[in-house]
């Protein structure tokens, strides 16, 4: 069974807190990681489809 932790308002200043493991914590950070990379190497390409550094082809063999 989860427990539930309430952290008073007065030492966070009024902002909403949550309580992960550290474990779950990792995965996210890994995946953030992940996405971030992904989304850089998407930008990248349609960059240099932009510049025209690319070549385009109709079907993979």
């Amino acid at each position: 069974m989860r427990s539930i932790l309430t952290i008073p308002k007065r030492i966070t200043h009024g902002e909403e807190l949550i309580v992960v493991r550290r474990q779950e914590y990792e995965r996210m950070q890994k995946h953030l990681a992940e996405v971030k990379d992904a989304l850089a190497k998407i930008r990248q390409g349609e960059k240099e489809l932009r510049e025209g550094k690319t070549r385009v082809i109709k079907s993979f063999p």
